[in-house]
């Protein structure tokens, strides 16, 4: 943040009070931050979290800004559910199935590993944690968020693959480690055995995801008959906190809950025309966007907080432990995705696929760990006392995973672009083929189309021919990506009937039915459908308008 804006910031603070100048000042900052962050994001190629931790980071030190308190309750009812619904919602439950395993390691045995791993080397360091309390921290900083590192792989075109297994990792491991970061707390107050632990992180992480899977259900049900768009958007705001509030109330995980119903209801369909699908659609990147930006901002912030709380603690034994935990976290996870074999059901040969993948894509997933709001959010909501005690080290774990959110974020954040450039896993070949082969079948099933419209004399010669000369214009783009060799559009005689922009309709429909199957046998990945479908919406809309 520059000096002149920090100055600003802090001439226009002081003429509102303390409480309302800090929230304006930091609403002013989140906003200009987001815009420069994004920017500068794609001119240097780092990921736009980076830039905005970095900046609160800087704006703490603006006069009343630093004051600003990231509630932990805040974090968990406003922003979490949201986050985590939109995940599932763009998540393909076929691709989690067939990357299942990899997914489950890392969301379930990685999280553990980590945990466990942390928890020693905490004990080991400042025996007054005490296994509880080292434990809750091992939890804490357990989860990943892959927002910046997806970012990343987008922009890079990073294998689908590799994509696919990181967020939904990080779909699943925050549910994971917040069960585990319950149970720490609650040992706390009262010690259980293990077998008891166990019982419990069964019950909420079970009866989390069931409870959201009943709930995606009976909500498709429910609103198939509304067609207007707004609408679905309300409801699709209100779904979220429907799912986390009363799975949380039960002791249950309200972020799997989320999750799960987010999953169900993204594979069913809304009712609306093409331009509803494309509203919703912007809307949600626009509040995602918003909110993650909101989050690292404000993380950022923190720090000026959290120095005095650490102040009275050796500052040998702070920087000991927060250097011990930041390499645990990121050795264990290198080490896990090297050693682990990354398995895939391969369904067409009802078999696993024992293969594995190359050293690249595990060095990729390994170095992509990068911690976020969920571990801070966790940290800052360990009670302060638990059974009439002051619970033990909690000023510490709240700055050791600061520490590791900043270091993995600016730091492997940072040189992750470079690593991936290294190791030659930019520009996917694989997926531009199945996006060229998805828009070459696309416009062969339309030319089709038009041909039996035409044999039936429903379209003119003029509007015919416009439209086989775009599609036989795709055929040859995408032909020159995948130098195939296949048929191109046939001419067809036609005279009269059909309005040009019904038939582009029907041709446009015939279109997303080809798109259909071709996800649903497996030749293209979820990913590439939604794109491919967005770009028919987008038409359709044209159409409309």
């Amino acid at each position: 943040m520059p000096t002149a804006i920090c100055g600003t910031l802090g001439g226009l603070v002081p003429a509102f009070d303390s409480v309302t100048g800090a929230y304006l000042g930091a609403g002013f900052l989140i906003a200009l931050v987001m815009v420069a962050g994004r920017t500068l994001a794609r001119r240097t190629g780092i990921p736009y979290p980076v830039f905005l931790v970095v900046a609160g980071v800087a704006a703490g030190f603006v006069p009343r800004l630093g004051t600003i308190r990231l509630d932990p309750t805040v974090v968990f009812l406003g922003f979490l559910p949201p986050l985590v619904y939109h995940a599932g919602i763009v998540t393909s439950p076929r691709e989690l199935r067939a990357h299942a395993l990899p997914i489950g390691l890392g969301a379930l045995g990685l999280v553990l590993a980590t945990t466990f791993a942390v928890t020693g080397l905490a004990v080991a360091t400042v025996p007054a944690l005490g296994w509880a309390g080292a434990f809750v921290l091992g939890a804490v900083v357990a989860p990943t968020d892959p927002v910046a590192a997806t970012s990343v792989f987008g922009r890079l075109g990073v294998p689908p693959r590799v994509t696919t297994v990181l967020e939904g990792e990080g779909l699943v491991n925050d549910g994971v480690a917040l069960a585990l970061f319950s149970i720490g707390v609650a040992a706390v107050a009262s010690p259980t055995s293990v077998a008891g632990g166990l019982l419990d992180f069964v019950k909420v992480a079970g009866g989390g995801t069931a409870f959201g899977l009943a709930l995606g259900w009976l909500v498709a049900r429910v609103r198939r008959p509304l067609r207007d768009t707004a609408s679905q958007i309300v409801v699709s705001l209100v779904v979220p906190f429907a799912a986390y509030l009363p799975a949380d109330a039960l002791g249950l995980s309200g972020v799997l809950a989320a999750l799960a119903t987010g999953l169900v209801l993204g594979q069913r369909p809304l009712g609306l025309d093409p331009s509803g699908h494309i509203r919703i659609s912007e809307f949600w990147e626009v509040l995602v966007f918003l909110l993650e930006s909101v989050l690292f901002v404000l993380i950022g912030l923190q720090l000026h907080r959290l120095l005095p709380a650490v102040g009275a603690i050796p500052a040998g034994e702070v920087a000991l432990l927060a250097g011990l935990t930041v390499g645990a976290v990121v050795v264990v996870r290198m080490l896990w995705w090297l050693a682990i074999p990354t398995l895939r059901w391969r369904p067409d040969r009802g078999r696993f696929d024992t293969g594995g993948v190359p050293v690249a894509e595990r060095v990729a997933l390994g170095w992509s760990g990068l911690r976020g709001a969920i571990s801070l959010a966790a940290a800052l909501s360990v009670p302060v006392a638990v059974s009439g005690h002051r619970f033990p080290g909690r000023d510490l774990i709240v700055f050791t995973t600061f520490c590791v959110i900043l270091a993995t974020l600016v730091g492997q954040g940072t040189t992750l672009p470079a690593l991936l450039r290294r190791f030659g896993m930019c520009q996917n070949e694989a997926e531009q083929r199945q996006r060229a082969t998805a828009h070459r079948r696309c416009a062969e099933t339309a030319l089709r189309l038009l041909d039996e419209l035409a044999a039936d004399d429903r379209i003119s010669d003029e509007d015919a021919g416009r439209l086989r000369e775009r599609y036989e214009r795709r055929i040859e783009q995408a032909r020159t990506v995948l130098e195939d060799d296949g048929s191109g559009g046939r001419p067809a005689p036609t005279d009269r009937a059909l309005p040009r922009r019904a038939v582009e309709r029907r041709l446009l429909g015939a279109q997303r039915d080809a798109l259909q199957r071709m996800h649903r046998q497996g030749e293209i990945t979820f990913s590439v459908m939604r794109g491919v479908r967005r770009e028919l919406d987008l038409e359709h809309a044209r159409l409309d308008r």
